[in-house]
């Protein structure tokens, strides 16, 4: 689904990556689709050029016709898994897919044959087990720069933004890996979410403190919604 309020946030993401590179950026989409990100991103003056990979031959034809259509020269497509067909990036985005498989391209496919990286910087915004990612990037010490959420289209986005090339002990919180630590009570997204989260916590309000304490991610979701509670009478 193309969600320009989604779109317009990566966009910010990437100039975020840009103000600390200062230079004009090669970006990855990785798993492009349809290539309105990579369009999107190939008319910002910060952007050099757009390296857009997908592993479906078939949806990279559509961003192909664009391209021709449209004329966006910045924009070069390639067929293949994640971050394989890529020789180098500035940053890259992986938008829209998995947490788990977001860890498997960070993990196996951000490495040349010459053992170096082809990126530093990332934007990621999972589409599920966001938990999971965040856990994997607390574990790994790895960079945080930017971790927040967005709202639009009915649907919660999660944007974490990391440099991946330096160690961070990160603030491995129940707060951190549920809400992603940069959100404050002055984004109307975050509120939403935060109340979206209360509903989905509704069924605890029959559950003791020791009941919950049985059960490790049950206890999570009850420590979670008295910090949510708190928070939500400020």
């Amino acid at each position: 689904m193309k969600t320009y309020k989604r779109i317009a946030k990566l966009n910010e993401a990437v100039k975020f990556v840009f103000e600390i590179l200062n230079k004009p950026l090669i970006v990855a989409d990785i798993g492009t689709d349809h290539g309105y990100l990579a369009e999107s991103l190939s008319k910002e003056s910060f952007v050099q050029k757009v390296l857009a990979s997908d592993i479906s031959k078939k949806s990279l034809s559509k961003l192909e016709e664009l391209i021709l259509s449209r004329k966006l020269d910045k924009i070069k497509t390639f067929v293949g898994d994640g971050l394989v067909p890529i020789e180098s990036a500035d940053v890259s985005v992986i938008a829209g897919i998995g947490g788990h498989e977001t860890i498997k391209i960070l993990k196996n496919q951000n490495v040349t044959p010459q053992g170096k990286r082809k990126c530093d910087y990332f934007v990621l915004q999972p589409a599920q087990n966001v938990n999971e990612l965040r856990i994997w990037l607390f574990e790994n010490k790895v960079k945080v720069l930017k971790d927040y959420v967005i709202f639009d289209m009915d649907r919660f986005y999660p944007i974490i933004i990391i440099d991946i090339s330096k160690k961070q002990r990160n603030k491995k919180s129940i707060y951190n890996i549920w809400l992603g630590r940069d959100n404050t009570l002055e984004n109307e997204d975050f509120i939403l979410f935060m109340k979206d989260l209360k509903v989905s916590f509704e069924f605890l309000k029959d559950i003791s403190k020791k009941r919950a304490k049985q059960d490790k991610v049950l206890y999570q979701k009850y420590k979670l919604n008295k910090i949510i509670e708190k928070m939500l009478k400020m």
